[in-house]
Order: structure tokens, then sequence, then C-alpha cells
């Protein structure tokens, strides 16, 4: 199965090097891959594709590709991808500061079995 969305070419100009407003595409081109996979699966489905009236696929064309619905979706999914990030960041936290509590109760028991109370 052909995906349309994963079809990049970062060189346009073929000269061999990835100019400035080639690395701009690029990044645009990643920033829309999250829509358009959303798009390009609608539109395989046809029954979904009518309704919403996407061209994403090799019957109907592609030109639903990096609309304005491919790119609400790109949005939706970043916004959800740096929640999740800022979670994740949250619980690392958490676990380092765990982690850290813990390592300062194994030292105390360490430093108790190198000298005992009262015996130096």
């Amino acid at each position: 199965m052909w995906i349309e969305s994963f079809n990049l070419v970062a060189d346009t100009n073929g000269d061999g090097v990835l100019s400035r407003a080639e690395a701009w595409q690029v990044a645009g081109w990643l920033y829309q891959l999250p829509g358009n996979l959303v798009i390009e699966l609608l539109g395989a489905i046809h029954p979904v594709a009518h309704l919403l009236h996407i061209q994403a696929s090799a019957g109907t064309g592609y030109s639903s590709l990096n609309g304005g619905l491919a790119t609400v979706a790109s949005t939706l999914i970043w916004l959800l991808i740096l929640v999740h990030l800022a979670g994740l960041r949250d619980k690392w936290i958490q676990h380092a500061q765990q982690r850290h509590q813990h390592g300062v109760h194994r030292s105390r028991r360490a430093q108790h079995f190198r000298h005992p109370a009262g015996k130096a």
C-alpha cells in the first residue's frame, strides 16, 4: 500500500545541498505528517471519505493532504504529544525525588553498619 504522506523530496532543486528554504519545507512536512496520515487513513475508508469530502487516495487524488483538516489534526496531535510529554516530565521528577529519598535512607543504613552506634 502506497502512503503518499511519507513522500518527501528534501533536496527539491537537486543541487545536493539542503538549503534553509528546503529545511523549512522539511520542518513543515514533519509538522503536517501526523494530520496527513490521519487524513490518508480516513481517505481509505470510502464512506467516511465521501462524508467528509476527503480526497486522499490513489483513486481520488491527494488534494486533501496538507489542507485545513490535516493542519487541524496535526495541531491536535502535536498538542496531545506535548501534554503527554509534560506529564512524563512530572512523573520523571517524582521518580527522581523518590530515588533520592530512598538513596538517603540507604546511605544512613550503610553508615550505621560501617560505624555501629557507640563504636567508632
